[in-house]
């Protein structure tokens, strides 16, 4: 009885072989990639630096209108007498009407080679408090030593803060809000109540990364103009009007009294106020070079491969022969452009620097080509491939909602040139 062998052919063999060399690829594109997490992880620290020393995420609570009580409270005792004592509690206000009105600006801050953005807020309040009524035969409130709080979560980045205009005195504010529940911020005395109080005041800060607000009114009315043009709005409530420019953005708010988390007073207790209901703007920074680069390395094992195609499909109707060490040196060298636009985004604007690094990889991969068959034609039409594909990354790093449409399009155009390079390819396996 025979056996029969059946041997793989040389060209499978062979793109067995490309194949490999493909995948070990992953191994520089990872190294490449720990770089670009590194470098990601400098311009983190330079942003966590420059917050620390100017200001980081800004968050206003209030204002509320603090009014301590006496509290008459009875127990009573084992031997059955009634025992009464007096606890003092600070009874919190919110406003009948507030209105706020925000400009943020920002600027840059460089720490080594990045340039971090910071901005300067400067928020002005307005609006009117109901007369405080809350006594009765067991409360006795302190009206003499009211006053008015804003919570700040960061009260050193304060630049300014302009007196409180209280029913048309002025007082100046002092820090701290001596109530727990509010945290950290100033506090101003406040002189009587005619009927209602009404009130005005600003306070300019520093910050970064996020600004937000509480909007404590019975109808709160916020309108915020900034110069940075990529805002990102989160938090509880969302604008009910913005505009988006290059020139920066703009928005406004309307909350009713309906839809906050707090009632209209209430005696403060324990510490929560920056978790009661906060509408925040982040100014978000755009995708760092470094988060691109990452997304482009992410097509890296792609893009290689159709490279690699590339040559396969001349080698196929050329009748040209390439080594396997060249393959693995043709890789290489595509490995090194996303080294390369990583080190020059740093320096330079990014599309700059995609344009620079494509300029020296075709030039390389060209040169090679080149000195390997001495055609030109064959150079020409592999330097334009090499553009040609890497275009086609820098198209599919701006895009994001059709990213996957282009790539799964690339992706059959490659296989269509496969199929073409192939249609003729007889199979050479031998039977013994």
């Amino acid at each position: 009885m025979s056996v029969t062998t059946i041997r793989p052919s040389r060209t499978t063999l062979r793109f067995g072989l490309i194949g490999f060399i493909a995948l070990a690829m992953l191994i520089p594109l990872s190294m490449v990639g720990g770089v670009t997490d590194e470098r990601q992880a400098y311009f983190d620290d330079a942003l966590e630096a420059v917050a620390l020393a100017w200001g980081g995420e800004q968050t206003l609570a209030g204002p509320f209108l603090v009014v301590p009580e006496e509290h008459t409270v009875t127990t009573q005792a084992d031997d059955g007498r009634t025992l009464s004592r007096t606890v003092l509690r600070q009874r919190l206000y919110l406003p009948e009407s507030l209105s706020l009105v925000l400009d943020v600006q920002h600027q840059y801050r460089q720490r080594a080679i990045y340039d971090v953005p910071v901005y300067t807020a400067t928020a002005r309040f307005s609006g009117s408090f109901a007369p405080p009524d809350s006594a009765s035969d067991d409360v006795r409130p302190l009206l003499a030593q009211a006053r008015l709080v804003v919570g700040i979560r960061q009260t050193r980045a304060i630049s300014d803060a302009s007196p409180l205009t209280w029913n048309g005195d002025a007082n100046a504010f002092g820090a701290g809000t001596g109530v727990g529940w509010v945290g950290t911020g100033i506090q101003a005395p406040v002189s009587g109540f005619d009927g209602g109080s009404t009130f005005n005041f600003e306070l300019s800060l520093k910050g970064s990364q996020a600004f937000g607000f509480m909007p404590v009114g019975r109808r709160t009315e916020a309108g915020l103009a900034a110069s940075w043009p990529h805002p990102s709005f989160d938090g509880e409530y969302l604008p009910e009007r913005h505009e988006i420019r290059e020139d920066g953005f703009s928005a406004e708010w309307q909350v009713h009294a309906l839809a906050r988390s707090l009632p209209d007073s209430f005696v403060a207790e324990g510490a929560d106020a920056l978790s009661s209901g906060i509408a925040t703007i982040r100014l978000f920074q755009p995708v760092t070079e470094y988060r691109i680069v990452d997304r482009a390395l992410k097509y890296g094992l792609l893009f290689i491969a159709l490279t690699f195609l590339a040559f396969v499909c001349f080698e196929l109707t050329l009748d040209l022969r390439f080594h396997p060490v060249q393959y693995g040196v043709v890789g290489l060298g595509l490995v090194l452009f996303y080294l390369a636009l990583l080190s020059l985004s740093e320096h330079v604007p990014f599309g700059v620097a995609y344009a620079i690094a494509t300029g020296l990889l075709s030039t390389l991969v060209g040169a090679y080509v080149w000195s390997m068959t001495r055609s030109v034609s064959v150079t020409a039409w592999l330097i334009g491939i090499v553009i040609g594909l890497y275009g086609t990354l820098y198209v599919l790093l701006q895009l994001e909602a059709f990213a996957l449409l282009v790539g799964t399009a690339v992706l059959f155009a490659g296989l269509a040139a496969l199929m073409f390079s192939t249609r003729n390819l007889a199979d050479e396996t031998a039977a013994m």
